[in-house]
């Protein structure tokens, strides 16, 4: 695995992270800082997966997994990190004896300690609350959201993320959008529902920039627009209340389709994809200062989805070609190919 720092005394070098001795070298990186921090997991000897840290000084950090009264969890993973590399969210998840699965969100936030007078940079955890929105019927009737997460961090220490439920026998998903904010020095969080757009069930926020502003999607099959569609959550910083828009698509005409925003810079730029009317993506941006602007990235491939995007306007993601069809006639793509676009 390897990294390149942004920012400090090996700015703009290329490292390889490597791992510690003794541990699995099966690993999975889910963000990095601009001073160069990959986060992800890595597997245990059981197979189970960690959170870890991957520092540019090729050490390595095991984040460990949430432990209560009741026992220590099967396993976490961390999922992102803020542009400072000061604060990692992530989660970590336990299966009960009731055969349900209880998840964690987390956070972990970076301390220094001091050891015969050198600096070492530790990770304490810390589990978010989730409002009591985690029992059964709290939001939907008969329905407990026991599984949670962070997805997105920002450098004010903001956390957009969810809480959801899955069941596999009916294969069916029940979630909704939630922020972190951080209180009391940040050390401690207060968590807000994010608001559903009308005629959607249910909400997806993804990532999070330095204004607050979080994307994602909302969704559902109830409404008039069937499928998923972007979103873009902006608050009121006068009265700290959130605000939704439903964001257009590259096909507006069309009432169906599962069109989703996936990462969001700090200047407003936008990224993810949009599909089109055989329901194949299409990598997409738009601009949170205008909700009309809707615009392919020209991503190569038959079908693309862009991922992430940096303040330099370079959207990164991944394209698949055709390479066969299905006895409906339905396309079967090739293996993913990584692609970074500039767009600006």
């Amino acid at each position: 695995m390897i990294g390149i720092p942004l920012l400090g005394f090996n700015a703009g070098q290329w490292f390889d992270s490597g791992v510690s001795s003794g541990e699995n070298d099966a690993g999975e990186a889910g963000g990095i800082s601009n001073t160069g921090i990959i986060v992800g997991n890595i597997m245990d000897s059981d197979g189970s997966p960690e959170a870890y840290a991957w520092m540019p000084n090729h050490a390595g950090f095991h984040l460990g997994k949430y432990s209560d009264a009741n026992g220590t969890d099967d396993g976490s993973i961390a999922i992102g990190i803020n542009h400072s590399g000061t604060l990692i969210v992530g989660n970590s998840g336990r299966a009960m004896p009731d055969g349900t699965t209880r998840v964690t969100p987390l956070a972990w936030i970076s301390k220094v300690i001091w050891n015969n007078g050198r600096p070492t940079l530790s990770w304490e955890m810390h589990a978010l609350p989730t409002g009591g929105w985690e029992k059964a019927g709290a939001v939907f009737d008969g329905i407990a959201l026991d599984e949670w997460g962070g997805w997105g961090v920002n450098d004010l220490g903001q956390i957009a993320g969810e809480g959801w439920h899955y069941d596999p026998v009916l294969d069916e998903w029940w979630e909704i959008g939630v922020v972190w904010t951080p209180i009391r020095d940040g050390k401690e969080w207060r968590v807000q529902r994010l608001p559903m757009a009308a005629g959607f069930d249910y909400n997806e926020p993804l990532a999070i920039n330095d204004l607050g502003e979080i994307v994602g999607d909302v969704w559902g099959w109830t409404g008039d627009l069937q499928g998923a569609f972007p979103a873009l959550w902006k608050q009121n910083p006068r009265k700290k209340t959130w605000s939704v828009n439903v964001l257009p698509t590259t096909s507006p005409d069309l009432d169906y389709g599962w069109s989703i925003a996936w990462g969001i810079n700090d200047l407003g730029d936008i990224v993810g994809y949009c599909s089109d009317e055989n329901w194949i993506g299409h990598a997409t941006r738009w601009n949170s200062h205008d909700l009309s602007f809707a615009k392919s990235l020209g991503f190569p491939g038959d079908t693309s989805a862009a991922y992430g995007v940096n303040n330099l306007g370079i959207a990164v993601g991944g394209y698949q070609n055709t390479v066969s069809y299905d006895e409906n006639g339905n396309p079967v793509f090739g293996p993913e190919q990584a692609v970074a676009v500039r767009f600006r």
